[in-house]
């Protein structure tokens, strides 16, 4: 993102971690959460009380809001207010039933999952949510017309494969019992499929809705669910406006109105912040230091820490240069991190020491942040006969070049020549997949705070082939694979810790430089402003309409 009092013992252990490391540091704005969703109502004879219309500016990812099509986090912050998944992970980082009555846990076999839909849940054109829209929700996913992509998060349940290579077209694994019950069969035990089922990519769509629209879905107003907002207008180019959805299965939403409008480049979108176009949207931490100063926006900056790592990934093939562990450790060591925090990010961010965020499960609490110590870079550079070596590192335009400049210049120090190139998004993701990187620097966010979804998504073996990495460590591989199955929460954070250590402090498979800290900006009527982890949800978010500076309709 598990099982019976094991799984809930898990859940409360994860957030308990993002409590510490995560959640403490977030903030609601405007007087926080114990507001409700009624605040601020003009009961005033002299006035009506104003519509509560929240504006929340963007960037277009222009992947339309079919979460079975994109990973986009913007694409997910809309889309997730209009669709539902069976079960959500809150801004607490807690998993919670939404459209299922509970969350289910597995049969003693591992493999069975029985679940149960609330009654009378409505879609947005008026039908009522049955486990056969379920059923053809997943039997759409593994359809290759579809073109899915995170399709690996789901293709345990029996028969996906066979659907995925075409030579079925019904999901054997998913059964209907009645309209209210059906079933997961899996080929194998996966204790995070419970949490896979609580993200974006698990949105359940109206069969007949969907159905219709057929390569339209997601697009327009062809984006159809269960949530709090229903779509009004799309023109998928420069805003997409919601409005409450008065059937919710859980109580009238908070908001009159949603409008997510789209900036091309953060100046733009900030100054519409500041001129009051918006009340609410991200700051990039390249403007960090800019707003700090700025005291009109400075006292609405609020800062959290998300789930990511931003790291180095390392090209481990054969001809690629990099084979040598005590390189890869040289490399590691004459990066100061703490620098190029301070340097690159206006001090958003924090060291790294190891590959997993302090809030998942298996982060190892006593390991000190990646030493920095370029004579002894040095000095394994030349034990490893690499004097004079020369390295290729292909970027996306952005934060990513901007650090990975700063690593140029530390790298130039130890003998290490480092040729930073910028390429275009779509030919840096060919290149990603296609394993044609040496060296890139990327940021890695798992959806909830468990390291199968962090680290096995990206090292373990099958995995890191597709991804410019190529580590293949049969130890890890194992450690992951155990993870994987068991249902004890100690157990699985001690093989994560175990696998974390291998990776990154041992093999130095991948350069981990830091914990991001983002940061986002809302205007002080905005309540309950808060990210758990990346993706802005406006689910609880509420608007005091009685404060002076919010002027509504």
């Amino acid at each position: 993102m598990s099982n019976n009092l094991t799984r809930r013992n898990f859940l409360k252990g994860s957030a308990a971690a993002a409590g510490t490391a995560a959640v403490a540091s977030l903030a609601a704005c405007g007087g926080g959460s114990d507001t409700s969703s009624d605040a601020g109502s003009d009961s005033s004879a002299e006035a009506p009380a104003k519509k509560k219309i929240l504006r929340f500016g963007q960037s277009n990812a222009k992947q339309g809001l079919d979460m079975q099509k994109s990973t986009n986090s913007g694409s997910s912050s809309i889309a997730d207010s209009i669709f539902e998944a069976p079960l959500r992970w809150n801004e607490d980082n807690e998993l919670e039933p939404v459209l299922l009555t509970e969350i289910p846990s597995f049969e003693d076999d591992g493999l069975t999952l029985h679940c149960t839909l609330k009654d009378g849940v409505k879609f947005h054109d008026g039908s009522t949510l049955t486990s056969q829209d379920v059923k053809y929700t997943f039997e759409r996913m593994f359809t290759p017309a579809t073109g899915a992509k995170s399709t690996y998060m789901y293709d345990l349940i029996e028969g996906a494969k066979d659907m995925l290579a075409g030579t079925a077209t019904e999901l054997s694994g998913l059964t209907c019992e009645d309209d209210t019950h059906f079933t997961f069969h899996l080929t194998s035990p996966m204790t995070t499929f419970i949490y896979n089922l609580g993200i974006s990519y698990a949105h359940i769509f109206p069969h007949e809705a969907c159905e219709a629209a057929g390569e339209s879905w997601g697009t327009g107003t062809n984006v159809i669910g269960t949530g709090k907002y229903k779509v009004v207008s799309n023109d998928d180019t420069t805003e997409v406006v919601l409005e409450k959805f008065a059937d919710y299965h859980d109580g009238e939403p908070a908001l009159d109105e949603v409008h997510y409008v789209f900036y091309d480049d953060n100046n733009t979108k900030l100054m519409a912040f500041k001129n009051g176009d918006i009340d609410y949207c991200d700051l990039d931490a390249a403007l960090l230091q800019q707003y700090q100063n700025d005291p009109d926006v400075s006292p609405l900056i609020h800062q959290y820490l998300p789930l990511g790592t931003q790291f180095i990934n390392l090209n481990l093939k054969d001809d690629m240069g990099l084979t040598d562990q005590r390189v890869r450790q040289a490399l590691s060591l004459a990066i100061n991190r703490q620098e190029l925090i301070d340097t690159a990010l206006n001090g958003a961010g924090q060291a790294a020491s190891g590959f997993l965020n302090p809030a998942e499960p298996g982060f190892d609490e006593s390991a000190p942040a990646f030493e920095y110590d370029p004579e002894k870079a040095k000095s394994l550079i030349a034990e490893a006969g690499a004097d004079g070596l020369s390295l290729v590192c292909k970027v996306r335009k952005g934060v990513y070049e901007t650090y990975m400049t700063i690593v140029q210049s530390y790298w130039d120090q130890i003998g290490v020549k480092l040729d930073v190139q910028v390429e275009d998004s779509g030919v840096w993701a060919s290149d990603w997949a296609d394993g044609n990187l040496q060296i890139t620097a990327l940021g890695w966010f798992p959806l909830f705070a468990d390291a199968d979804n962090h680290m096995y998504t990206y090292f373990y073996s099958e995995n890191a082939t597709k991804k410019s990495s190529f580590y293949n460590n049969p130890e890890f591989d194992d450690l992951m694979a155990k993870a994987r199955v068991s249902t004890d929460q100690d157990e699985r954070a001690d093989l994560y810790k175990q696998a974390d250590d291998i990776l990154s402090r041992q093999d130095y498979g991948v350069l981990p430089l830091y914990y991001p800290k983002q940061q986002f900006v809302c205007k002080d009527y905005v309540l309950n402003a808060k990210v758990g982890n990346l993706i802005y949800h406006m689910i609880d978010v509420d608007i005091d309409t009685t404060k002076e500076d919010y002027v509504g309709e």
